[in-house]
């Protein structure tokens, strides 16, 4: 072979073998990482955006639900969500406390509902996957019970047609399953019934219990606790707010709420590999809520 011909060629094999290569090299490729954080207010009000971002992106995540994004424009979600190598998000409004989605892939936005809702919440689908990304009521369980009518009056007939759903994000809600410990949590109990008590607006406590019926609504229609099998029984591990910045400590508390969910359809549960609450280092220092990580087995078969 002439050389100039070899050298063509072995110059179009080495263009080939470029374009082959994927923009970004996936960190784990058998798994899909879901995480979900309540940032409050950008990582706390902003002080902690560097270690929130870092943190982030020290986690490989493919894909990240946020909350409490308060007053921002798309392109700072663009902005936040590159330092964790996504180059997809969405921002649900610019007003108020948003929600918003950012992935390592394509997000098709299938709706953005604000009226009707407390905050609001994000419906997209991602590798085929439908994601509701939301913040519900933090003040009264009943309307909490109406936001969680609304969504699944969208989620039912997903479900029943065999499309993969994932909910996540803050659900304000208590979930039977830590009955348990909230039962020993005689201080929260009484801070709650205190500001039922002295604020109009509020009731959280029902019939001066805690409320599980909101998040046994989402169990009811079929939907799984993704991270329920995977904890301890170590209280201080099993919180999702407050984080030790509230207490000015570097370490989780206690006691607390686990009110921060992924919750997926019945098909894609059987493939979590792994599900956590993160509550131990740095994260005690960039949001009052820890974030929630998913691992889901590829591939996802309908």
């Amino acid at each position: 072979m002439p050389l100039k011909s070899l050298v063509l060629a072995i110059l179009s094999l080495t263009f080939l073998s470029l374009r082959a290569e994927p923009i970004s090299q996936d960190p784990h490729p058998q798994i899909l990482r879901v995480m979900t954080y309540n940032t409050w207010y950008v990582f706390a009000k902003g002080k902690a955006e560097d270690l929130g971002k870092q943190w982030i992106a020290s986690q490989s995540p493919d894909i990240v639900a946020l909350q409490e994004l308060t007053s921002i424009q798309p392109e700072k979600l663009e902005q936040l969500s590159a330092s964790w190598h996504h180059s997809h998000s969405s921002l649900l409004k610019t007003q108020g406390f948003s929600v918003g989605l950012t992935s390592r892939f394509p997000i098709t936005v299938i709706e953005k509902k604000v009226k009707g809702m407390h905050h609001g919440f994000l419906h997209a689908k991602v590798q085929g996957l439908h994601f509701f990304v939301i913040h519900l009521s933090p003040f009264d369980w009943r309307f909490r019970s109406q936001e969680a009518q609304t969504l699944l009056g969208k989620i039912n007939p997903l479900l029943q047609s065999g499309q993969q759903v994932i909910v996540l994000g803050d659900f304000n809600a208590s979930c039977s399953a830590d009955k348990k410990w909230l039962d020993q949590n005689t201080e929260l109990l009484n801070k709650t019934a205190e500001s039922d008590h002295t604020h109009a607006h509020h009731q959280n406590l029902k019939e001066g219990k805690f409320d599980y019926s909101v998040m046994e609504q989402f169990f009811n229609a079929g939907l799984i606790d993704t991270t329920l099998s995977f904890l301890p029984d170590d209280p201080s591990q099993r919180l999702s707010f407050p984080s030790g910045i509230l207490s000015g400590k570097k370490s989780a508390p206690e006691r607390g709420e686990r009110i921060d969910f992924i919750l997926s359809s019945k098909k894609l549960a059987q493939r979590v590999h792994h599900s956590k609450i993160v509550t131990k280092g740095i994260v005690n220092q960039i949001s009052d809520h820890f974030p929630v990580i998913t691992d889901f087995q590829r591939p996802f078969a309908q």
